[in-house]
């Protein structure tokens, strides 16, 4: 009776990591969230989630040849250097390419590549679905993250847009409209 419960606990909690774990199969890949990702898609950019507004999950392509790699130039901060910049914000790519990193041993980063052919970026997609570097529908979103998107006050929301503001990713008109608008929700 041991030996069957054990098997069957194993069996259970192996079908909750499959459920959980991206797959890549026939070209397309199922985030952990359930969101599929191929080529050809359009991927909505969210918001930066560095302090200066730019993108952490979202950098220039490793194999490009603008990819900068020193540890001591730049204040030896190479993956700021990087970085999606934040005038990025709100715009939409295609994804060019799916691209798979790592080993069964460690496991496996999936990107999604973009870019215009001279200048390809790569997304971290699990990490840019978490931080909100990428706008996903909501029933793809963590629960946790969506708890939170739903407790967040008006005052939280005007902060981001004042820092969108003051940051120059939105003009004064932009901020305006986004400020009326959060004001008259409920």
């Amino acid at each position: 009776m041991k030996q069957v419960l054990l098997i069957f606990s194993l069996l259970i909690s192996g079908i909750f990591y499959s459920q959980i774990a991206p797959k890549f199969e026939n070209d397309t890949l199922t985030t952990s969230t359930g969101f599929k990702v191929y080529e050809g898609l359009d991927l909505k950019i969210g918001t930066g989630s560095m302090n200066d507004g730019d993108f952490k999950f979202i950098r220039t392509n490793a194999s490009s040849m603008f990819n900068y790699s020193s540890t001591t130039g730049y204040q030896g901060l190479a993956n700021q250097a990087n970085s999606f910049k934040r005038s990025n914000s709100g715009l939409t790519f295609k994804v060019r390419k799916i691209m798979t990193r790592g080993n069964k041993k460690n496991g496996f980063v999936y990107y999604a590549k973009i870019g215009n052919g001279i200048m390809n970026y790569e997304i971290d997609l699990e990490n840019a679905i978490k931080s909100g570097e990428l706008i996903v529908p909501d029933e793809f979103l963590l629960k946790e993250k969506s708890q939170h998107l739903h407790s967040e006050t008006k005052y939280d929301k005007l902060k981001k847009i004042k820092d969108l503001k003051d940051s120059g990713v939105l003009s004064e008109d932009e901020y305006q409209k986004e400020k009326d608008k959060i004001m008259t929700e409920k």
